[in-house]
């Protein structure tokens, strides 16, 4: 199963254009600043049927439960409140947001040097960050 590669405890390593992202989003100043400065810890939990994490940093703890193939509430740490699908597309999993008429997209994959691959995209914006295993 390729979700078992996500599995386990992951620590930024690098993050790159991820002002540019939250800026598109909509963030405001002061939050990005404070976003950019965090160094999120995550735990990843995947099953055949779910996906779950926690993020951990000195700016804001958080998590998230979802169902593949159900939409799910969820609260983003910038505070946003959207609607969040979860699916796979071959190893990576895909993740949809979709509030007030928009839409952003999370693309988490472990790549061939094991690291943790997340892409942010939004209208042509896309950060990128990258974690070690804890």
């Amino acid at each position: 199963m390729a979700s078992s590669k996500l599995n386990g405890k992951w620590k930024l390593k690098s993050s790159d254009k991820f002002d540019e992202y939250m800026k598109e989003l909509g963030v405001g100043l002061a939050t990005r600043k404070m976003g950019n400065l965090a160094k999120p810890s995550l735990t990843l939990t995947v099953t055949d049927a779910a996906f779950s994490y926690k993020s951990e940093s000195t700016f804001r703890n958080m998590t998230f439960d979802g169902k593949f193939g159900c939409e799910t509430d969820e609260e983003t740490a910038d505070g946003r409140k959207v609607k969040t699908t979860l699916a796979w597309e071959g190893d990576k999993l895909m993740q949809e947001q979709k509030w007030d008429g928009k839409s952003s997209k999370i693309i988490r994959f472990v790549d061939d040097s094991g690291e943790l691959v997340i892409d942010c995209i939004m209208n042509g914006v896309t950060c990128r960050r990258v974690y070690t295993r804890a």
